[in-house]
């Protein structure tokens, strides 16, 4: 069981382990998309600005060249500085730039616009802040970018834009330059939205000063003091530890890319995107926090589905824990409860014995000796019945310190104080009895017949197997002696080892073939011989002579009883067919058959067997049987009989009067002959009732035209008393004991 729990929990570690790793996958690679979408966005929202950018750039740059040379076609550069009407119509449909200037190679200012003050003017060449890149509008044929600054006449932040004019000759005659609002930047780059964390710059390449910021609050410092490497940390190093390619192949080939930058201490996605032509960068700075925000929202619905799925296994792996636990519990009380009674089983007895064995005490086995009986004439659903009600009943009665168990079929057990002492004996018989009587009390219809038997821990057995048997053999005792219950002692063991010694030299007489016949002789009331009695002896080597009651008991609890009556039906025919010889008249046999013999499937083809190999009729073949036989199986019993008296054999009940005979049983039992037992013939000159009984059999017998013999007769007095009741056929000591066949066939002669 802590097996199985630990497996199952192991598997729940097991799986949510794989779930974490899972989701960890699963997490990696939705940051993965998360970023790599945020950075696509930030590399695409790029490349649309700078081609924006670039739009605007190229239209401005035509249209300075063509309001430049117009101006130039229609004016003389060597007239007074003024301003030109053209001008102001143009700024009028063109609101993102702020003024326009013409200015002469040395960087005087010649024509202007009217938004424009001449006396703020500055010589673009001599000026610190201008020169270079005026130097550089003189030196390019492309349009140049100034360095953004502040125009206080029309405060605001101003892109200078400026593109030189030359004659046929290549000679600059003139550059003619503008202002861009850095506040309108949003319409010529296409801006949708900017904020702190998400906005859009351009850098200049030739000084790194921020020409652009999208983010409104840039200030002075911004334009003026800042630059791109200070702002994003775009070092070659950082560069190429990120992408692998340092920044003049980005700047050569105008391929957009991305890095992770730092400004003020926070994270970044910097996208960026140089233009060869303007020598500027567009770059796209995107905070990472609002993707991390995003990324965050994800963990938290992945874990919120991890942990419900993990909730849903918990109570699904708790729910097969439990019913796991049930259905081992309840195999665990199946295999120490017996199923019908539900008491503890042998397995329980076993464990019980081991948790007591520092203790002593008593081991009481019950035997119900008639269950078999019980199920062959009722079913095995009546028998159940008796046992379960039974069982109930010793639960009832044996309450702590006893404690009950059902060892096997027709078997109970009961641990008890240690029964040696006299009062705790006393309690226990007591309350067994008690329980005897409650059952009859309530179950008359179910009777039961029990031995029990009584073995102590640790006197009768340190173990249990040897505790068990010493208890099995009292009981066995009780069952032999004819008592209901019987405390082991030293008779017992010897008796067990007597028997075993018996059955062993059953084995020995039966492979050397050392039994013999014995034949009593039955006398009509001439006395004259008519039949006999076949009995088995036997003389053992060791043992001497040995009873048949003791040995054929023992012959039937091993199984040897089929090979003996085997024998007795070989030999004792064999003798019979001689003994037929010496006489005038018909004689008859009478063969006792043991109840195990007569229910073997093999006992009527070996009966027909030997009755035709020594050719003896089987109208002089009687079978005796006792009442026991017909308590197993009645139906096959009588079919048994039928089929053997359509053959010509006879039967006679033995020691009849003495079992649970019934009259109803009698008329339905095809038998020819009553056996009256020799314990009513002993008494029927001192007992009334003995003698009662003898006519009672005797008159059974006439009204349902069966033969009546006595046997146990020893005295002539009996003989007279037998005859006058109406006895006609005897059998004891009076006429004959058993004898060898060779004496019978003396006799036969002199009868």
């Amino acid at each position: 069981m802590a097996l199985i729990k630990n497996n199952l929990w192991k598997l729940f570690c097991f799986l949510l382990l794989g779930g974490l790793v899972l989701l960890s996958v699963l997490l990696a690679y939705e940051w993965r998309n998360i970023e790599k979408e945020y950075r696509t966005s930030s590399q695409n929202r790029v490349e649309f600005s700078a081609q924006a950018l670039k739009s605007t750039l190229r239209n401005k740059e035509l249209m300075l060249d063509l309001i430049g040379r117009d101006i130039l076609s229609n004016n003389n550069l060597t007239e007074k500085t003024s301003t030109i009407k053209l001008l102001d119509n143009i700024l009028l449909e063109n609101p993102v730039l702020l003024g326009f200037g013409l200015f002469n190679p040395q960087g005087e200012i010649i024509y202007y616009s009217s938004n424009l003050n001449a006396s703020t003017m500055i010589n673009l060449k001599e000026n610190e802040k201008t020169r270079q890149s005026f130097s550089q509008t003189l030196s390019s044929d492309k349009m140049v970018l100034g360095q953004t600054y502040f125009n206080l006449s029309l405060q605001e932040w101003v892109i200078p834009i400026r593109k030189s004019l030359r004659d046929k000759s290549g000679t600059v005659i003139a550059v003619m330059t503008a202002g861009m609002a850095v506040s309108r930047g949003a319409k010529y780059l296409n801006i949708l939205q900017s904020n702190s964390d998400d906005y859009i710059m351009l850098a200049r390449e030739i000084d790194g000063f921020i020409q652009y910021s999208s983010v409104k609050d840039a200030d002075i410092a911004s334009y003026t003091k800042t630059k791109i490497k200070q702002a994003l940390g775009l070092s070659d190093n950082a560069l190429i530890k990120q992408t692998g390619k340092d920044k003049e192949i980005f700047k050569s080939s105008e391929e957009v890319f991305s890095i992770d930058t730092h400004v003020g201490g926070k994270p970044y996605l910097t996208s960026a995107k140089f233009d060869n032509r303007y020598q500027l960068w567009t770059l796209s700075n995107r905070a990472m926090q609002p993707i991390k925000n995003v990324f965050y929202w994800k963990v938290c619905w992945y874990f919120l589905i991890y942990l419900l799925i993990c909730t849903v296994l918990y109570f699904g792996f708790r729910f097969i824990a439990r019913a796991e636990q049930k259905r081992v519990d309840e195999l665990f009380y199946l295999s120490r409860n017996d199923d019908l009674t539900k008491l503890p089983n042998r397995k329980a007895l076993r464990d019980s014995f081991e948790a007591k064995k520092e203790t002593s005490f008593s081991l009481a086995i019950i035997n119900i000796t008639n269950l078999r009986s019980m199920n062959n004439r009722f079913g095995m659903e009546y028998g159940d019945k008796a046992i379960k009600a039974y069982a109930a009943m010793l639960q009832a009665t044996f309450a702590v310190p006893y404690l009950v168990f059902r060892n096997s079929g027709n078997e109970f057990c009961i641990i008890t104080p240690h029964l040696s002492d006299e009062q705790n004996r006393h309690a226990f018989e007591q309350i067994l009895a008690s329980s005897i009587e409650q059952y009859e009390t309530k179950n008359t219809e179910r009777p039961l017949n029990m031995s029990v038997g009584v073995a102590n821990y640790p006197e009768h057995g340190i173990t249990k197997s040897k505790l068990v048997r010493s208890a099995h053999l009292a009981n066995q005792w009780a069952k032999d002696t004819g008592q209901w219950l019987c405390h082991y002692h030293a008779d017992i063991k010897q008796a067990y080892l007597r028997r075993l010694k018996v059955e062993e030299r059953l084995n020995v007489a039966l492979s050397e073939q050392s039994f013999s016949m014995a034949y009593q002789c039955q006398v009509n009331e001439q006395g004259k011989i008519h039949a006999m009695e076949a009995l088995i002896r036997w003389h053992d080597g060791e043992l001497g002579m040995v009873s048949p009651a003791e040995f054929i008991a023992i012959a039937e609890q091993s199984d040897l009883i089929f090979k003996i009556g085997d024998f007795v039906l070989a030999r004792s025919i064999s003798e019979f067919a001689k003994m037929q010889q010496h006489s005038d008249t018909p004689l008859e046999l009478a063969i006792n058959i043991s109840v195990m013999q007569f229910q073997s499937s093999a006992f009527i083809t070996t009966l027909l067997q030997s009755i035709e190999a020594h050719n003896v009729a089987p109208q002089s073949i009687i079978l005796e049987i006792t009442e026991s036989l017909f308590m197993d199986n009645l139906e096959h019993v009588i079919d048994t009989i039928n089929s053997l008296k359509s053959r010509g054999i006879r039967f006679s009940m033995d020691d009849f009067g003495t079992g649970y005979s019934s009259l109803s049983l009698l008329r339905r039992l095809p038998i020819d002959e009553l056996k009256i037992d020799k314990s009513f013939v002993d008494d029927i000159l001192i007992d009334p009732k003995s003698n009662s009984m003898v006519q009672s059999i005797i008159a059974i017998a006439n009204s349902h035209n069966l033969s009546v013999i006595a046997e146990g007769v020893e005295e002539q007095a009996q003989f007279d008393m037998l005859v006058d009741i109406g006895c006609k056929r005897f059998q004891g000591y009076y006429f004959y004991k058993p004898v060898a066949a060779a004496t019978v066939i003396e006799y036969l002669t002199v009868n």
